[in-house]
């Protein structure tokens, strides 16, 4: 399987003094607190997407660490990534689109984090951004999209609905 790889990613692990994220703030991992997080895809042996990607004894601590950690993950940051895949979901089960015509719009997912956590102060936490990069390098088709990783962000903002730090209008 694909392994995430830190040095890989440019502008977010590559920082200099005066701006991005601190050394603190990129040790936070979601393999920290998940041991072997994605280390065997999304799918048992069966094509059955793995039931820890949906339950709330491994998806909850994560999202509760990305709320608790700095300034906490909001309601609007995360509903603008999860938006994000809702549009491109709708596009493919719809038909109007092809999975070589969406996974650009996919990919983008991994650089729009990449920016919201490079901002000074960042605008979302390392953790939330760990997990966005994580997933989006693990996607290599339509099925991994659809029936891995949708269920398990979905999963995500359900247990994170309780957690995630709201704005004021």
């Amino acid at each position: 399987m694909n392994q995430f790889n830190p040095q890989r990613r440019g502008s977010y692990y590559q920082q200099g003094k005066g701006g991005g994220p601190t050394k603190d703030q990129r040790a936070e991992t979601v393999e920290k607190l998940w041991p072997g997080y994605l280390s065997n895809g999304y799918f048992d042996a069966c094509g059955n997407l793995h039931v820890v990607y949906v339950s709330r004894e491994r998806v909850e601590p994560l999202v509760r660490a990305m709320c608790d950690a700095g300034a906490g993950l909001t309601t609007h940051q995360i509903r603008r990534y999860f938006g994000h895949c809702r549009t491109v979901e709708t596009r493919l089960k719809s038909g109007g689109a092809s999975w070589a015509s969406v996974l650009p719009e996919i990919k983008k997912l991994d650089y729009a984090a990449d920016d919201g956590f490079g901002k000074r102060p960042p605008k979302i936490p390392a953790l939330f951004h760990d997990f966005i990069c994580r997933n989006v390098a693990a996607i290599k088709e339509e099925n991994d999209f659809l029936r891995g990783f949708l269920p398990h962000f979905e999963a995500l903002m359900g247990f994170g609905t309780a957690h995630f730090r709201r704005e004021r209008n």
